[in-house]
């Protein structure tokens, strides 16, 4: 308690734990970083009291109590906080607002503002000239939510599972950044609102329940993740900086359009347990959506998802003929790697390379082809097929990371299925000629 003064020793008795930057002096109070109240709370106003005349520039507040404390979770709104002049990163979770009713905030100096568990506002109506940063989480109750703020660059929205609310963005110009979670958005919203905010990189949708039929056209898009959005049908971007393309869910979109010459896209794809004929159908559908891309990576929750049947192969084209770069990423290690890999080069039948994720270690196939060659005489599989297999062309594989086992059996399935495989090497070593 050397930095404390004896005025404010008082509020300190108040609580049992409470830390303070260490450089905080009395001369120079620049920032009260964390609070950690698990007594009665009658001292809070102390503390904001305290952190707006020391002129303190970044105030934490978390009244969210511990188990045994839950009965006094919440507390009513400081609101004097959102006008203090010194205050610019202000973070507040677990306050309340007593009856439920409507809030305008004004912040006319903060930068950044972070609400999390604050109930009852019905509508949160907030401005600010400064505000850059804004984020608002689970705070329930809300109905619509309307921001003024011409600066504001990066705005991050999370819902709870019944989260109906609206989001009022019209005059946020400046927004590179917009994450939404259980938010109320429709297809004209994405549409016509997010074309008007030109500056936008990151656009993330996570369980928005409405959407169907999302389609966005902003050059300067660079990221869009969509995730969880049951009812989608429907995926149209035009972004031609756009890099990387993320999606979890079913294959329910029948259309997925992505005008960009060079995206990443990432599929997480939850696989039906009784895998059937129309699952493998859809799945070459909508994987066939993704041919053009750069890179392909793919995280499944089963392995046999991804291998298609070979009687379901013989009325269906390869859907990634144009692929260069697939990536799997999986839990653990797969049951049979050879038939694993059999299965996705039928997916993609000219990749440069083929990786396996497992456990955050990399595990990977690069390809070198004979593309000069006659094919006439190959395998019957292929031959009243306009796209040949895997097997044809094939001159020479790299394995990468696999331990001696799965060396061995990869390099005898190889050898025994390449029609043209004339050496197989392991990064590192010298080739072995098959």
């Amino acid at each position: 308690m050397s930095v404390l003064s004896k005025h404010f020793a008082s509020a300190w008795n108040c609580f049992p734990s409470i830390s303070f930057d260490e450089t905080l002096n009395m001369g120079s109070c620049a920032r009260l970083k964390e609070d950690s109240y698990e007594q009665p709370i009658n001292g809070i106003d102390s503390a904001i009291r305290y952190a707006i005349e020391n002129k303190v520039k970044e105030l934490k507040l978390d009244i969210v109590g511990r188990q045994k404390f839950k009965f006094q979770a919440h507390y009513n709104l400081p609101m004097k906080v959102f006008s203090a002049h010194s205050i610019a990163v202000l973070s507040l979770k677990g306050f309340m607002l007593e009856p439920p009713q409507n809030l305008t905030l004004n912040c006319p100096s903060i930068k950044e503002l972070n609400l999390e568990k604050c109930k009852g506002m019905q509508v949160l109506k907030i401005s600010g000239e400064k505000l850059k940063i804004l984020v608002i989480e689970l705070c329930q109750g809300l109905d619509k939510v309307e921001i003024d703020a011409s600066n504001l660059e990066s705005f991050s929205f999370g819902g709870g599972a019944h989260s109906s609310c609206r989001i009022n963005l019209v005059t946020c110009k400046s927004l590179k950044y917009l994450s939404l979670r259980n938010a109320q958005v429709t297809d004209e919203w994405i549409k016509h609102e997010v074309a008007q905010f030109l500056r936008l990189e990151v656009l993330k949708l996570v369980y928005c329940r409405l959407l169907e039929n999302f389609h966005v056209s902003n050059s300067n898009l660079k990221t869009v993740e969509l995730r969880n959005c049951f009812k989608l049908q429907k995926i149209e971007i035009y972004a031609r900086s756009l890099n990387t393309f993320a999606y979890g869910g079913d294959l329910k979109p029948s259309q997925v359009i992505i005008y960009s010459p060079c995206v990443h896209a990432k599929l997480s794809l939850s696989a039906d347990r009784g895998l059937s004929d129309h699952w493998y159908t859809n799945l070459r559908e909508f994987l066939a959506c993704f041919d053009h891309c750069k890179e392909l990576e793919i995280d499944c929750d089963m392995d046999v998802a991804l291998i298609v049947p070979i009687n379901v192969r013989k009325n269906l084209l390869a859907p990634l003929y144009d692929l260069n770069y697939l990536k799997l990423v999986t839990e653990q290690k797969p049951e049979n790697i050879n038939d694993l890999v059999d299965g996705l080069m039928w997916l993609a039948p000219r990749l440069s390379k083929l990786s396996f994720i497992s456990n955050c270690q990399e595990k990977s196939l690069k390809f070198e082809y004979d593309k000069a060659r006659t094919i006439e005489d190959d395998l019957d599989c292929c031959k009243l097929r306009p796209i040949k297999c895997w097997r044809h062309s094939i001159r020479k594989v790299t394995m990468g990371n696999f331990d001696d086992c799965e060396n061995m059996i990869l390099e005898k399935f190889l050898a025994e299925s390449a029609l043209r495989l004339e050496a197989t090497s392991r990064e590192g070593n010298a080739c072995a000629e098959v």
